[in-house]
């Protein structure tokens, strides 16, 4: 049976299976206490944790999951703790 290389480097085996994308990574790119690979770490959800992001705050600058943020415009999200916070103030354009 052939060793499968890791998804990331392509150099060592994949010895792990990354629970939130599937990927086949070697321990370097695997950080076994959360299950999860590298890639899915750089992109996971810097407010919430749990899940991987859709975009950034255009305030803060955070990268959020659905969750989290709240789509302003067409292309813009800030965060639910930057709204809290009144950082950010919705405009209700006139009739």
């Amino acid at each position: 049976m052939a060793l499968t290389r890791c998804s990331i480097c392509g150099i060592a085996n994949a010895e792990y299976k990354c629970r939130i994308c599937g990927r086949l990574v070697c321990s370097r790119d695997y950080i076994k206490s959360q299950g999860i690979c590298l890639i899915c770490k750089d992109t996971m959800c810097e407010i919430c944790g749990k899940y991987l992001s859709i975009g950034y705050c255009m305030i803060c600058g955070r990268i959020g999951c659905e969750d989290c943020l709240v789509q302003v415009s067409t292309v813009a999200y800030v965060c639910k703790k930057c709204i809290q916070e009144g950082r950010y103030k919705f405009e209700i354009r006139g009739r």
